[in-house]
C-alpha cells in the first residue's frame, strides 16, 4: 500500500508533505492538518475507485461469457467423480482360479456376478466371430478381453495354446484363463479391430450351400481397394509390431523339446488379420503349432494375408486403369513397409519361403470345386496365385 499511496500522492503536486516545527502557527497547524486529512480521504478513494476497477476487469469468465454480479451463487458447481466400489472376490474355486489381472477387474462392483452369468448362458448376441470348433463373445466389463467356448462336440481345439505361454506384452489373442471344471470355457485377450476381408469372403471362395465358388463383385472391389489404400497409409511402426508379432510365433515353442519350434501364421484368409485404423493396429489371431521344416514365417506373410493374394487378381479386373495402378502403388508401399520391419526384429525376408509354404498348403489343402470343368485347370488356386504376386513385386 505505500507505493501506491506515494503514487498517488506524487499525482498531486499541491499536497506537501510539511515537517512538524515550533516555529509553525496554530492556524498554520490547523491549515496543514485540514490539507492532510482532505488529501488522505481523496487519496483513499482513489485507491477504492482502483481496486473496483481491477475487481472489474477480474470477473469470473464461463465459457468465455463474463459473469454477471447477481450470477455468482448460480454458477454450476463440478460434481464428485462417483465411488468405485471394490468387492472382495468369494472364497471359492472359481474366484480362485482366475489371474490377478482378472481379480481387479471383477473386484469392480458386480462384475464377478456378471462373469459367473456369462459362464452359465453367454449372450448371444455378443458374438465377436465363430467357427467350426468355437464361439467367441465380447463381454461388456471386460473391453480387454473376450469369451472363448469350444464346441463340445469337437474332441480337441486344433488351436490351442497353453496359457502362458507368449510375453504378457504381446498380445495374440492367447487364453489367460481357462475354467477349472469346463475346459471348454476359456478368456483370451482380445484384438481390436475388424477382420481384413471383404464382405462374404468364404463364400466366395466357395459357397457351401450351392456347392461352388462366387464371382467377385464390383462392390467387393471397391471395398477392397479402399481398405488396401488406408492399410498402405499407415505408420512404419505398425508393420514393425506386426512382424514382432509373427516374430513370436516364430520361435516359440508349443511344447518343451519340440524340434520345430514355433507357430506358423495362416496367410491365405484375411480373416487371421485383425485392422484397426481408430488405434493404428494390425493383429495376428489365428496361427498353428509347426510339424514341418517347410511351415516357416517370413515378411510374405504379411503381405499375404493384407492382400488377399488368393482373389486379388479378380478385384483387380474390376478397377478401372487409375484404381489399378494405384492399387499396385499401394501394395508396393505395403511390400516395402512389411520387408523393413522384418528386416528389423529378425524374421525371413526371404520370398521362397513364402512360396514352399503355399506349395505344400495348395498340394494338402486345395481350394475345393473351383475348376470350370472337370478337364480344365483350377481358376483360382494358392500356388498360382502366390507365385503371380511375388512376381508382381519382383517386376516393379
Amino acid at each position: 500500500m505505500k507505493v501506491i499511496f506515494n503514487t498517488f500522492a506524487s499525482s498531486y503536486p499541491g499536497y506537501k508533505f510539511t515537517a512538524c516545527g515550533g516555529n509553525s502557527s496554530a492556524k498554520e497547524n490547523i491549515e496543514n492538518k485540514k490539507s492532510r486529512n482532505n488529501s488522505l480521504i481523496l487519496a483513499g478513494a482513489l485507491c477504492l475507485a482502483g481496486a473496483g476497477i481491477y475487481i472489474l476487469r477480474r470477473k469470473p469468465h464461463v465459457n468465455n461469457r463474463v459473469i454477471k454480479p447477481q450470477e455468482v451463487n448460480n454458477v454450476p458447481k463440478v460434481q464428485p467423480e462417483p465411488e468405485i466400489k471394490i468387492t472382495k472376490l468369494p472364497d471359492e474355486k472359481l474366484a480362485k482360479s482366475l489371474p490377478q489381472e482378472l481379480v481387479a477387474k471383477l473386484s469392480v462392483g458386480n462384475n464377478y456376478e456378471k462373469f459367473k452369468q456369462l459362464l452359465l448362458t453367454p449372450d448371444s448376441t455378443k458374438i465377436a466371430g465363430s467357427g467350426a470348433n468355437s464361439v467367441v463373445y465380447n463381454i461388456d466389463f471386460l473391453d480387454d478381453y473376450v469369451l472363448k467356448v469350444l464346441n463340445p462336440n469337437k474332441k480337441a481345439d486344433p488351436n490351442r495354446i497353453p496359457i502362458g505361454l507368449f510375453p504378457e506384452n504381446i498380445n495374440l489373442g492367447q487364453p489367460v484363463w481357462e475354467h477349472p471344471d469346463k475346459k471348454g470355457i476359456l478368456i483370451l485377450k482380445k484384438v481390436s479391430g475388424e477382420p481384413n476381408s471383404i464382405k462374404n469372403w468364404s463364400c466366395t471362395i466357395f459357397d457351401e450351400n450351392v456347392k461352388l465358388p462366387r464371382s467377385v463383385t464390383q462392390e467387393q472391389a471397391n471395398e477392397y481397394f479402399d481398405k488396401i489404400s488406408k492399410i498402405s497409409q499407415m505408420d512404419q511402426e505398425v508393420f514393425d509390431d506386426l512382424a514382432n508379432q509373427i516374430k513370436v510365433l516364430d520361435i516359440t515353442s508349443k511344447y518343451h523339446g519340440d524340434v520345430t519350434p514355433g507357430f506358423k501364421t495362416d496367410s491365405v484368409n484375411p480373416n487371421n488379420l485383425l485392422v484397426d485404423f481408430e488405434k493404428n493396429k494390425l493383429g495376428i489371431i489365428d496361427y498353428f503349432a509347426k510339424d514341418n521344416a517347410l511351415y516357416q514365417n517370413s515378411y510374405m506373410d504379411m503381405v499375404a494375408v493384407i492382400s488377399d493374394f488368393t482373389l486379388y487378381p479378380e478385384y483387380y479386373d474390376h478397377l478401372n486403369t487409375e484404381q489399378q495402378k494405384k492399387l499396385i502403388q499401394y501394395l508396393k508401399t505395403i511390400e516395402n513397409k512389411s520387408f523393413k520391419a522384418a528386416k528389423k526384429v529378425g524374421l525371413s525376408t526371404n520370398k521362397n519361403v513364402f512360396l514352399n509354404f503355399i506349395n505344400k498348403m495348395n498340394k494338402y489343402f486345395p481350394i475345393p470345386s473351383v475348376k470350370k470343368s472337370e478337364t480344365e485347370e483350377y481358376i483360382r488356386s494358392y500356388d498360382v496365385r502366390a507365385k503371380a504376386l511375388v512376381e508382381m513385386f519382383n517386376n516393379q
